[in-house]
């Protein structure tokens, strides 16, 4: 599922005890930010908090900015500094929360944000947060719930509609997955990566021609759009018609030429009449994936004999 964040919206001012001149450097550096000279906003941050070590909405900030810039270490710094100042400010927590969501740490994000919550119970950004920490943790239905919560504070929003429904597809409630987004389409319908989210629930159900039309539907609007390609491959494969499969994948690697699935799965197709040229592409997919060698060379070796061929076959349309 890709993860959904509210955007951490740049900190206004915590305290009104700072200088009028710390003030009015603050909100110039938030335009510059607003104006992605970010470069720039980092200088006046940096002079701020030389004037004024404890100014909180600068040290979040400047924590922002260096997640941008890559800078982990004195990012988690300014955090860490700003939260002995202010500890119980909820945006706060939730963008410390975040932060430690988006280095791989979802046991610490969900602590944050559990905090924020403690103190805020109605602060809806820190439950789709801890909904995906609790994604991460695999315990989907505790992130169910906080999207649920969320809704509840917030029926219309579309990203929490799609969170969750992205979270169902996930538990395999395809039903509810595919009403997600449909309500998602009728506020969206230029949304071309939701028509291919749909087109994968309505497959799961049985209702190919649906799936079928939606992906034609989203490369529509985005006709280089890969994962929507490679599903209407696989749709064409399992109606036989291996000729539009093949094409399709061949398109697939004039926009990427080292997009592994296109190759070996042309390969598989290939394994039908021309093992030579399944061959061929089994080779290619192993070159530019190493770690699965042994797969391909498994499948090169199952092209020697019509028995390996057609197991070959066999696995790939059971698989889709």
């Amino acid at each position: 599922m890709k993860k959904f964040l509210f955007p951490i919206l740049i900190a206004t001012l915590l305290f009104s005890a700072c200088t009028s001149r710390n003030d009015k450097n603050f909100m110039k550096a938030t335009q510059l930010v607003k104006e992605n000279k970010i470069n720039l906003a980092l200088k006046i941050y940096n002079d701020i908090l030389r004037n004024d070590p404890t100014y909180v909405s600068a040290l979040v900030n400047r924590a922002l900015i260096y997640e941008k810039l890559g800078e982990e270490k004195m990012a988690q710094e300014d955090y860490e500094r700003a939260l002995d100042l202010a500890p119980n400010q909820v945006d706060l927590l939730n963008n410390v929360g975040a932060f430690y969501l988006d280095h791989k740490r979802p046991q610490l994000a969900k602590y944050y944000f559990s905090k924020a919550l403690e103190i805020q119970p109605e602060y809806t950004p820190a439950y789709v947060n801890r909904a995906n920490a609790n994604e991460k943790l695999d315990k989907i239905d505790d992130a169910l719930e906080d999207l649920h919560v969320a809704l509840s504070l917030e029926p219309e929003n579309i990203e929490i509609i799609l969170s969750q429904a992205m979270l169902f597809y996930k538990k395999a409630m395809f039903a509810k997955a595919l009403d997600g987004y449909s309500e998602v389409l009728a506020a969206r319908p230029q949304d071309y990566r939701t028509y291919y989210r749909r087109a994968l629930a309505f497959k799961m159900l049985g209702a190919y021609q649906n799936a079928f039309n939606d992906l034609n539907t989203a490369l529509s609007m985005n006709n280089s759009y890969i994962p929507a390609i490679f599903a209407r491959a696989e749709l064409l494969f399992d109606k036989g018609d291996f000729e539009s499969a093949l094409s399709d994948l061949d398109v697939i690697k004039t926009i990427d030429n080292q997009y592994v699935p296109a190759y070996e799965f042309s390969g598989d197709i290939w394994a039908i009449e021309d093992p030579v040229k399944a061959v061929s592409n089994y080779i290619v997919a192993k070159k530019l994936d190493p770690a699965n060698t042994k797969r391909y060379d498994a499948k090169i070796k199952l092209m020697r004999s019509d028995r390996g061929r057609q197991a070959v076959i066999k696995k790939k349309l059971e698989r889709i």
